[in-house]
C-alpha cells in the first residue's frame, strides 16, 4: 500500500464524511420540521383545551339558567294554580249568591170576596194578638232581605270580554322579573 492506496483510502474516507454530513444535515432539517409540527400540535392542543374550557363554562351557565327558568316556571305555575283556585271559588261564591237571591216577582193574589162576618172575625183576632203577630212577621221579613255586601270584598268581576283573555293567558315575563 503505497501512495495510491493511501490516496484512494483518503478519498473514500472523505466521501464517507461527506455522505455523513449530508445525512446529518438532512436529519437536522427533518428534526427542525418535526419540531415545528410539534409546536403547531402543542398550540392546537392549547387552543382546543381553551375552547373546551369555554364551552364547558358556557354549558354550566346554560344549565344553571335552565334550572332557574324551570324553578321560576314551577313557581309561576303554582301561583297560577292558586289564582285559578281562588277564581273558581269566587265564581262559585258569585253563582251561589245569584242563585240564593233571585229577583222575585210577586204576583198579586186573587182576592176572594169575604162576607162581613168573616171580615169582622179576622179583624177581632188581629186586634186581639197584635204584639204576638208583629214580631214573627218582622223576622220573616228580615230573612227575605238579601244579605248586604261585605266591604272587604273589593274584587270586581271582570266583564265577559276581559275575563276570558286574562284568565286563560299566562305570561312568563312576570315571573322572569322575580328571577333576575
Amino acid at each position: 500500500m503505497k501512495g495510491k492506496d493511501k490516496e484512494s483510502a483518503a478519498r473514500k474516507a472523505k466521501d464517507l464524511v461527506q455522505v455523513a454530513e449530508r445525512a446529518h444535515k438532512e436529519s437536522a432539517r427533518k428534526a427542525d420540521a418535526a419540531e415545528d409540527v410539534s409546536k403547531q400540535a402543542k398550540s392546537a392542543l392549547k387552543k382546543a383545551k381553551k375552547d373546551f374550557k369555554v364551552a364547558s363554562k358556557t354549558a354550566r351557565e346554560a344549565r344553571r339558567a335552565a334550572d332557574e327558568a324551570r324553578s321560576a316556571y314551577d313557581k309561576a305555575a303554582k301561583r297560577s294554580a292558586k289564582a285559578e283556585a281562588r277564581l273558581g271559588k269566587s265564581r262559585k261564591k258569585a253563582a251561589s249568591k245569584q242563585s240564593a237571591t233571585p229577583v222575585k216577582e210577586t204576583a198579586p193574589k186573587p182576592v176572594a170576596p169575604k162576607s162581613a162576618a168573616a171580615k169582622s172575625a179576622a179583624a177581632k183576632s188581629a186586634a186581639a194578638k197584635p204584639a204576638a203577630k208583629s214580631a214573627p212577621a218582622r223576622k220573616a221579613r228580615r230573612k227575605q232581605k238579601a244579605p248586604k255586601a261585605r266591604p272587604k270584598a273589593v274584587e270586581t268581576t271582570p266583564s265577559a270580554g276581559e275575563g276570558a283573555g286574562a284568565e286563560d293567558s299566562f305570561v312568563l315575563g312576570e315571573s322572569g322579573a322575580d328571577v333576575q
